[in-house]
């Protein structure tokens, strides 16, 4: 597991520092980095939920998927609790700090993750948590961006391409309606885009700021132990006495552990928030889930919740 954390937070880095260097050279500026990440955002991510549905139906896949659901529902309803009551309305950056601690990096990270622990099985109950990732990200996580005045947002957002994506994904899955292999392929293609596009807009907009600042911040460390360690073990803890198939179990888990979530600089940058602060959120505790998702797997284990 180790192995896997630190290969996926070198090829982040690499390009990440890429995306630095496109900023400072010209390459990039302000304007193309938010057109990028409106692209990711409305193209890119939507092609990702789409493609995880496309796998051959069973009853049996259908039935874990709704525990898995029901499961991620109740993970992230705890996540918003617990942000709600670590960071106080009155602070500055208090939406992205929020957003931050709520919603991981959950499919770069997650995915090779749970493949490499559980397989294929893996993948597929992390497929449900990802769904219920995008439905909440573009509703919960807008009213929290933009205030009250969010739900009119949220109403549109409804019918976004990501929303759309996940329910025409879980329809064809569901319906058993065969998506030809050439558009699926296309659409992987599109998806494939999504770390590398997520980690340059991240790196160029890093750089507008002092690299080093990030790390002698107090409160940038705070956040990521709220995000790292306080959240998955909250959840860890809500799921320890649950009668279910622990690999289901510790899937939710590590994806709720997973870093802060480049797509929380996406929305910073598409909100008007601080997003050279989302930036530097991203950057310190994607270096420390280095520690800290081999002890949330060890904790979950102490508990009971063993494979």
């Amino acid at each position: 597991m180790l192995s896997i954390v630190l290969e996926k937070i070198g090829i982040m880095f690499l390009i990440l520092a890429l995306g630095v260097i496109c900023l400072k050279k010209g390459i990039f500026d302000e304007a193309l980095t938010k057109r990028l990440s409106t692209f990711l955002l409305q193209v890119v991510n939507p092609a990702v939920i789409f493609v995880s549905y496309q796998i051959t139906y069973s009853h049996e896949l259908l039935v874990n998927l709704g525990y898995s659901f029901a499961l991620s529902f109740a993970a992230f309803l705890l996540q918003i609790l617990v942000a709600a009551l670590v960071i106080r309305k009155k602070s500055v950056n208090a939406a992205v700090e929020k957003l931050s601690i709520i919603y991981s990096n959950c499919g770069f990270f997650g995915i090779p993750l749970a493949n490499g622990l559980f397989g294929r099985e893996g993948v597929f109950y992390l497929t449900g948590y990802l769904t219920v990732f995008y439905l909440f990200f573009w509703t919960h996580g807008v009213i929290l961006m933009i205030g009250r005045s969010g739900v009119k947002e949220t109403a549109k957002n409804l019918f976004s391409p990501a929303i759309v994506g996940v329910v025409l994904g879980f329809l064809t899955f569901i319906l058993r309606i065969p998506v030809p292999t050439v558009i699926v392929q296309a659409l992987d293609s599109v998806g494939g885009m999504n770390t590398p596009l997520a980690m340059l807009v991240a790196g160029a907009t890093l750089a507008q700021s002092n690299l080093l600042s990030c790390f002698t911040n107090p409160r940038i460390y705070l956040v990521s132990f709220h995000k790292l360690i306080l959240v998955p073990l909250a959840v860890a803890l809500a799921f320890m006495f649950l009668p279910l198939n622990p690999v289901m179990l510790l899937t939710i888990i590590i994806a709720s552990a997973c870093p802060v979530g480049a797509s929380c600089t996406m929305f910073a940058l598409r909100y008007g928030k601080d997003s050279i602060y989302a930036s530097q959120l991203f950057i310190v505790s994607t270096l420390l889930a280095i520690i800290s998702i081999p002890l949330v797997v060890t904790f979950s284990n102490l508990i009971g919740i063993v494979v």
